[in-house]
């Protein structure tokens, strides 16, 4: 499986935070009512936009270091 960096659709940010863990989404379409698998929410720390990922997404994480 291809790795691809985290970049935000929106603003093409690569830094989200973790607004959720292990997330199930339920509703109804139609006459249907379904409930998802396990998603991991991440939140855009830029532009606020919200990212949902299923258990086969991987993370890599490079921190800058912006210390002076």
């Amino acid at each position: 499986m291809e790795q691809k960096s985290l970049a935000c659709p929106v603003c093409q940010s690569n830094k989200a935070e973790i607004a959720g863990e292990d997330v199930k989404l339920s509703g109804q379409f139609q006459d249907k009512e379904f409930l998802t698998t396990p998603l991991t929410v991440l939140r855009c720390t830029r532009c606020g936009y919200y990212m949902f990922f299923d258990k086969l997404a991987q993370f890599t994480t490079k921190e800058e270091s912006d210390e002076s």
